[in-house]
């Protein structure tokens, strides 16, 4: 028998359809990728910014997306009920998406045909038979459907669009990008004559209809690279591997087409088993005579009708049910594990700090974006909100939002800043994680004095790397960067004395926080570069009521709390007077560890130093919370390990030189710098004096 080439045969019919089908939908893919960016001019004007296209149209024409969409959130959100053009024709033709229409089956099927010379003849037959390890994409589906049924988007990674879309938005096209820009510089500076001008012509050219060479810079993208080009290199070991083993939009189709009416016809009599439709079969579906035909697992690309010598093999309506096999056959055991593992990775990943406690502080989500729980129920990571973004300030999440968020959408303020006219994000969010706002909705300018700004964050100041503070030199970069209006950042002049001994005047920064959203700008722009003074963290965001450490403007403290005076409790004297911070000052008393407590929602910290019998000192620290709730989360974080209970106010700790209690809506701690049963009896009593002082309001 002579050996049929390995390359795929010469389209006919159905075949050269198909392909013109699979060009086409690529192009239309390609260019709505490179359309998801803004190429105008940001201005000031708070006008909406609006892109031309429908550019997260694959997204939602896609059915996985939809159906785990609304499993996660008992709805479905606007524009996903396209992907019933997808699913209703599957139950009538089969998987014609996988083989028409999908952009990652498409770039599988090109690699597919490059085969190496190894995986001709007898391996690249065996190869293409089906094969048990096919069933491990309805595994993988059943899991991402339970899964999303418990609130948890997670297994959407392994969505082929959302896969194809985040690849090469943050790795395969900044690389080409780069490439070409290096490229058409080296022409540019080469001085051969006429080549500059063929290079200013080149990047016309390609700045209009492909790249607009703005490099962008994307933290994962080396890694999600990575990934992608593996998945493409495996097809020269097996063909369409990830469309046969690991794809669950491809299981989806296939479970549905398991009713369609488009049967494969095998003439049995007129075969001559030269096995040209196995060796350029796509799916692994078992086209070859005298086998069953696997109906979930055809990709409808006709290859094998095209390849066949004697026209043995045609697609026909309404075929025998004994000629082929519907559906996959699963296991028990194994569809039981896919359902315990998509109902235990929700509550697994959610039991483990990052979302209701211990927030990441940088954790900066776009604007409009959900409350974390809700947003990752939605967020499909398809990266589509980072391509948008016009200043490159999104990036796919590493571990800032635990393993759940990786690669979901994060703020970097250090690489880019959240442009206060954009609103692009919101846009080209298939599935409602971010929400579509407006310019007016988002509030940062251009707003009416009395309108509530969306806010992401908050900045601080770390004055110990600020210019103006910590080397008496002036600096007002982030002052004439804040967008907000009136500027959260203002100015305030102060003398200083400079390393020679002089006195000189210079303006100091400062923020306000009722101000402030959380841009990033200041940051951004920030000229200390290794680590910058300021720095933006979530606290403040608008889309958490717990994330939050400012009352209304204005809004008076709920407790008027005050420090014991000496005599108050016995032995011992107050050696110093009380300080008082207030919630954004606090970082001036405990810097390292203010987030903490701004984040439980502290309003003011007293403090004072005591010394008992004239020779043990002391520090007692009184914090007001917002919330009794806030008071007992700053007393929960504190170390037990090694403590006994007092009975002081609603529960207190005594460790060491150490005594912490909470009563109310305050949190105190009282820090002696002696250990000894003597000192920890007096510590006691001082704890006393503190609780009636606040029972005295």
């Amino acid at each position: 028998m002579k050996r049929a080439p390995s390359r795929e045969p010469a389209p006919s019919g159905l075949a050269a359809i198909r392909r013109i089908s699979q060009i086409a939908f690529f192009l239309l893919f390609l260019f709505l990728l490179l359309r998801t960016e803004f190429r105008g001019t940001l201005d000031a004007s708070g006008g909406d910014l609006r892109l031309p296209y429908p550019v997260s149209i694959f997204l939602q024409w896609d059915p996985l997306v939809a159906i785990a969409n609304a499993l996660a959130t008992r709805a479905l959100y606007r524009g996903l009920l396209w992907s019933l053009a997808v699913l209703i024709p599957t139950l009538f033709l089969g998987r014609f998406f996988c083989g028409w229409v999908c952009p990652l089956g498409t770039l599988n099927h090109f690699f597919g045909n490059l085969r190496s010379e190894s995986k001709r003849g007898k391996r690249l037959l065996e190869s293409n038979r089906y094969q048990r390890w096919q069933k491990l994409k309805y595994y993988i589906l059943i899991a991402l459907l339970v899964s999303a049924l418990f609130g948890g988007a997670l297994l959407t990674l392994l969505d082929p669009i959302s896969l194809t879309v985040r690849s090469l938005s943050t790795s395969v096209l900044p690389a080409l990008n780069y490439g070409a820009n290096a490229a058409l510089d080296r022409l540019s500076a080469s001085g051969v004559p006429v080549v500059p001008r063929l290079a200013s012509a080149a990047r016309y050219v390609l700045s209009a209809i492909l790249l607009n060479f703005k490099q962008p810079h994307f933290r994962q993208g080396f890694f999600l690279g990575l990934i992608f080009v593996t998945l493409l290199a495996l097809n020269l070991r097996v063909t369409r591997f990830w469309c046969r083993a690991l794809c669950p939009l491809g299981a989806l189709l296939g479970a549905v087409s398991r009713w369609s009416i488009l049967h494969l016809k095998k003439d049995a009599a007129t075969c001559d088993e030269c096995n040209r439709c196995l060796i350029h079969c796509q799916g692994g579906d078992n086209p070859i005579p005298g086998a069953a035909w696997r109906k979930a697992e055809c990709h409808l690309c006709f290859n094998c009708v095209s390849a066949c010598p004697n026209a043995s093999l045609k697609f026909r309506f309404f075929g025998s049910e004994k000629e082929f096999v519907s559906g996959p056959d699963l296991t028990r055991r194994r569809a039981l594990t896919g359902i315990a593992a998509g109902a235990a990775i929700v509550p697994v990943l959610r039991a483990t700090t990052g979302l209701d406690v211990e927030n990441h502080e940088r954790l900066l989500r776009p604007p409009g974006s959900l409350d974390e729980k809700h947003f990752l129920d939605r967020c499909i990571r398809c990266g589509e909100c980072i391509k948008v973004c016009p200043n490159n300030a999104l990036h796919p999440t590493l571990a800032e939002a635990g393993f759940e968020g990786i690669w979901t959408p994060v703020l970097v303020p250090r690489v880019g800043f959240c442009e206060p006219s954009c609103v692009l994000c919101g846009q080209v969010c298939p599935t409602g994680a971010i929400w579509e706002i407006t310019a007016k909705e988002k509030a940062w300018i251009g707003a009416p004095a009395d309108a509530k700004p969306i806010r992401i964050g908050t900045a601080f100041y770390d004055r110990g790397r600020c210019l103006p503070w910590a080397m008496a030199t002036e600096c007002i970069v982030c002052e004439e960067w804040c967008p907000t209006t009136p500027k959260a950042i203002y100015l305030r002049p102060a003398e200083v004395i400079d390393a020679q001994g002089n006195t000189k005047t210079v303006r100091q920064p400062y923020l306000d926080p009722a101000r402030c959203v959380g841009c990033g700008a200041c940051e951004y722009a920030c000229p200390v570069r290794d680590r910058p003074a300021v720095y933006v963290t979530s606290v403040g965001e608008s889309r958490s009521t717990m994330n939050r450490f400012l009352l209304k403007p204005g809004a008076p403290a709920q407790v008027e709390a005050s420090l014991p005076e000496s005599g108050e409790a016995p032995g011992w004297v107050k050696t110093e007077d009380t300080r008082t911070f207030k919630a954004e000052d606090l970082w001036q008393y405990i810097d390292g560890d203010a987030e903490r407590y701004l984040s439980a929602g502290v309003e003011k910290t007293l403090t004072a130093g005591y010394k008992w019998n004239g020779k043990s000192d002391a520090v007692g620290d009184l914090y007001v919370m917002k919330t009794p709730e806030g008071a007992a989360k700053i007393f929960d974080s504190e170390p037990a390990t090694g403590s006994k209970p007092v009975d002081i106010g609603d529960a207190a700790r005594l460790y060491g030189p150490t005594l912490t209690f909470r009563k109310g809506v305050c949190f105190v701690r009282i820090v002696a710098y002696e250990e000894t049963p003597a000192v920890q009896r007096a510590l006691v009593e001082l704890g006393r004096a503190f609780e009636k002082r606040i029972g005295a309001r």
